[in-house]
């Protein structure tokens, strides 16, 4: 049964006519796109579209222009030296002073800015940075952000000018500087010299990491190659995260050797975290850069209540959303339908031990015929509750929004439990770092934690995470964070009102993390806790987490167990040796 070509065809009949035909390319257009720095695998997805032709395919003849040291490097498109840019949240500070940038797109979920010193600098708290020598790169503005919420007086850094080199804080030319986590980390890292890393996210800053912009007068005179070039850059970047090694040796080969090959390899590593996992490459939230600019407004940086309308780039202005409304509900109608067919044979599957040929074909089901049409469910349902003109209907989009997200974790567990339990699964081990696997976690379940009245606590030794060391870890990248995601999310779940869920890692023989919170697993659920579809009676969720994390651990050579009394509350003990 062919189900996604069922799907689509359905989805796009009826939604055919909300997406007007590219035009037609002609003789090649000539622009270019000013980086905000150097050649490096941070810029990866523009190169790939060059090499693979979509930028041609476009119409376009694209020149990528690097950055200088000091350069003001959005100004060079706002005085028309470049038709495009890739920025950062800088970005909306600028458009709240009447500057006319136009943001594209989003490239990284998270940003990568951070402040990092020696280990032995002496600084253990941000406070400590007043009287210091601190380099500060041009639109940081998180990074002020960042201080003033912390209570640092920003008058009273000593700010010498950046030089783009961490070799400064080896040399005694600054005792803290500024950084992408995905790049100067590594020189020391290579020279064997401990570090701290200080994170906005450790004050509730998330922002947007780097972002495709443009101009007003851009988008307004030449509004159909603005598309095209947005369309071939995002299709660029989703062919250059898929295939890193090919795109790390065009970069050294054709762009700069700057970077050595096992840096360029660090950065992709690195950058992975910050990429988005279910939304589109590129995408955007309108609530997302509200929060943004309520930041920066709480913090006197901008002012209170400014409207961000005309901000964000609308590939589909005039779209009729009534269409989409019809196609969304029958489209999610199919999806349920057909999830449930596919649970229902992947349950046929495991119970009855079938053969592996249909094994395959549920595997199949689940990753093709179904997560497609759940991340368009999730795309679609998110940009109706954005929809400015709001909607008598937004509870129902919200309800639809959260359906479509938990029928997509039901399915991404399931597909790991099969994968794992077939014994088919080769690991695809890397080098990663697991200090910030977990705060990109703890930061995305802060506002679930907020709501549910509970404080996030988490610890690297005997230190806060974002000031202790990095954690290395060989492992597969996609499964930890899964299996950390489903514990940590248990354990906000399970906590009581107004109290802590700590996070602990340790390393000494075996990495081993520890998640307490003060709730108590029911005495009956204890006996059957990993098994499979075991849950509390309130509980609302599939069964299959907890069940599934002890597999990944156990893939890696390790293995998870939990103590629980009234006392002590609820402890799991995750372990993964060093050398499985």
């Amino acid at each position: 049964m062919k189900v996604n070509r069922i799907i689509i065809a359905a989805f796009l009949t009826l939604t055919g006519g909300l997406y007007g035909e590219p035009a037609q390319p002609g003789e090649l257009e000539k622009v270019r796109l000013q980086l905000k720095w150097k050649h490096q695998f941070q810029f990866a997805g523009y190169y790939a579209a060059i090499e693979k032709g979509y930028y041609r395919e476009a119409g376009l003849e694209v020149e990528i222009r690097e950055a200088q040291e000091g350069e003001q490097f959005i100004r060079r498109v706002l005085d028309g030296d470049a038709e495009f840019g890739v920025g950062t949240t800088d970005l909306l500070l600028l458009r709240s002073q009447g500057e006319p940038v136009v943001v594209l797109a989003v490239l990284f979920q998270h940003s990568p800015l951070s402040l990092m010193m020696r280990k032995d600098s002496g600084i253990q708290t941000l406070h400590q940075l007043e009287g210091r020598r601190v380099m500060i790169e041009p639109h940081s503005a998180e990074l002020y952000a960042y201080l003033n919420r912390e209570g640092v007086s920003i008058s009273k850094l000593i700010q010498p000018p950046h030089s783009f080199d961490a070799r400064s804080l080896v040399n005694g030319e600054a005792d803290a500087m500024s950084v992408y986590i995905t790049d100067e980390p590594f020189a020391l890292h290579q020279e064997g010299t401990p570090y701290l890393l200080f994170s906005p996210r450790a004050a509730g800053i998330d922002f947007y990491g780097d972002n495709l912009f443009t101009t007003e007068q851009q988008l307004r005179d030449h509004p159909e190659r603005v598309k095209a070039f947005r369309e071939a850059s995002l299709k660029g970047w989703k062919y250059a995260m898929a295939h890193q090694e090919e795109i790390i040796q065009l970069i050294y080969n054709k762009y700069s050797k700057r970077h050595s090959m096992e840096h360029l390899r660090f950065e992709a590593a690195q950058m992975r975290l910050l990429m988005p996992d279910i939304v589109e490459i590129g995408h955007m939230f309108r609530g997302r850069w509200e929060h943004i600019a309520s930041v920066y407004a709480e913090l006197g940086m901008m002012p209170r209540g400014y409207k961000i309308d005309g901000f964000m780039y609308d590939p589909d202005p005039h779209r009729d959303y009534t269409w989409l409304y019809i196609a969304l509900g029958i489209t999610l109608a199919v999806a349920l339908v057909v999830s449930g067919i596919a649970i229902y044979i992947h349950s046929l599957n495991l119970h009855l031990r079938r053969s592996e040929e249909m094994r395959k074909e549920a595997e199949r089901l689940i990753q093709h015929d179904l997560k497609g049409p759940l991340g368009v469910i999730l795309g679609h349902s998110e940009m109706l509750i954005a929809d400015p003109q709001g909607s008598p209907h937004s509870a129902i989009y919200q309800r639809i929004y959260r359906s479509a997200a938990h029928m997509l974790e039901l399915l991404e567990r399931s597909l790991e439990i099969m994968e794992m339990e077939s014994g088919r699964h080769k690991l695809k081990r890397e080098r990663i770092n697991l200090s910030a696997v977990l705060a990109d976690l703890i930061s995305g379940f802060e506002p679930f934690a907020a709501k549910k009245k509970v404080t996030l606590l988490c610890y690297s030794g005997d230190q806060t995470l974002d000031a202790a060391e990095p954690c290395f870890y060989n492992g597969e990248v996609v499964y930890l964070k899964s299996m950390l995601a489903n514990l940590l999310k248990n354990a906000i779940e399970a906590a009581p009102e107004d109290s802590y869920v700590t996070v602990q890692m340790q390393r000494d023989h075996d990495v081993r993390i520890f998640i307490h919170n003060q709730g108590l697993i029911p005495l009956d659920l204890q006996k059957t806790f990993f098994e499979r579809y075991a849950k509390g009676k309130s509980s609302r969720g599939s069964g299959l987490g907890t069940y599934s994390a002890r597999l990944i651990a156990r893939a890696h050579g390790g293995d998870i167990t939990f103590t629980s009394n009234p006392e002590q509350g609820t402890e799991i003990q995750v372990s993964l040796p060093v050398e499985p």
